[in-house]
């Protein structure tokens, strides 16, 4: 699901004029946000339901190279819903080329940290999505 744009701005990119490779983990929170607003969860409405989900691993792949003022777009997709955790499939393109995947597995956590179950009030929108 397409849930937003974003423009690299100087702040991103170090001296070769490329994109941190960390920065795209920052654009991943992002885009994170951005998917759960497109499902109906602004981000209060979330810990509300309850979710706070943790980030617990990331594999990521980049595949081309962005700089100063690309516009990538990017693409959220949920691969899977567990008992406690979830996996979604960051796909960010600059002009419908392929600049960085990632696979995230988020753990539902209390406030004391320990896992949760994936509330059904997310379950039937990420099936459905």
């Amino acid at each position: 699901m397409l849930v937003g744009r974003y423009r690299v701005r100087y702040r991103d990119v170090y001296s070769a004029g490329v994109t941190l490779n960390a920065r795209y983990l920052d654009i991943c929170d992002e885009a994170f946000t951005e998917y759960f607003r497109a499902l109906g969860f602004e981000p209060a409405d979330l810990y509300a339901v309850p979710f706070n989900g943790a980030l617990a691993h990331m594999d990521a792949s980049f595949t081309a190279s962005s700089k100063v003022d690309d516009v990538l777009d990017m693409d959220v997709r949920c691969e899977k819903v567990g008992n406690t955790s979830l996996v979604l499939r960051y796909t960010f393109t600059r002009d419908e080329v392929e600049v960085f995947v990632g696979v995230a597995r988020y753990v539902n956590i209390d406030d004391s940290g320990a896992p949760i179950p994936i509330p059904d009030a997310l379950r039937v929108p990420l099936a459905s999505e």
